[in-house]
């Protein structure tokens, strides 16, 4: 997208980490990839399809750059989700809404 097109206030930082999801109803996480992280938000794909304004949390894994980084661990609420070109992936724009550790 272009500037004039991009309606987001806050400047998106490319990660491409893995991203653990915890579902409310569920005892296993569902594996995925943080695209990109803003001081609001995330982009994830994963296989999950979630819910319009489903709230779970997340454990965005540091990149593998060595050091004391820990997981960011955080409760997220969905904004928006579309599927990809690969069947069965989805990409889902998320709001924190907690920052749990």
């Amino acid at each position: 997208m272009d500037r004039m097109t991009e309606r987001r206030r806050d400047r998106r930082i490319p990660l491409g980490c893995k991203v653990g999801i915890k579902l409310p109803h569920s005892t296993q996480a569902v594996v995925g990839t943080c695209v990109d992280l803003s001081v609001g938000g995330l982009t994830i794909r994963s296989t999950h399809v979630p819910q319009m304004d489903e709230v779970f949390e997340i454990a965005v894994l540091p990149p593998d750059m060595g050091g004391p980084f820990q997981p960011l661990h955080a409760r997220v609420r969905v904004r928006r989700c579309h599927g990809l070109e690969q069947a069965g992936l989805y990409e889902m724009g998320v709001e924190i809404v907690d920052i749990i550790k």
